[in-house]
């Protein structure tokens, strides 16, 4: 499971998230992205995207799926 603050992709096994404190409901349940916000991401342990890095990761993301990989 993925939870995603700042960023969203449509799956689902993808959470996303529009709060700080609903991201943290998530800790220990998911893997944490923060999209944009680099404090942030630091201060959780989550992975952080720039959102040029994100848009990429999400086309990929949705690419994988529609092959049937993810």
């Amino acid at each position: 499971m993925l939870a995603v603050y700042g960023g969203c992709i449509d799956h689902p096994e993808v959470v996303c998230v529009k709060s700080r404190e609903e991201l943290l409901s998530h800790v220990g349940r998911c893997f944490l992205v923060v999209v944009g916000d680099e404090a942030l991401a630091r201060e959780l342990g989550a992975a952080f995207f720039a959102d040029e890095e994100w848009a990429e990761f999400a086309r990929f993301f949705q690419e994988a799926v529609g092959r049937g990989r993810a």
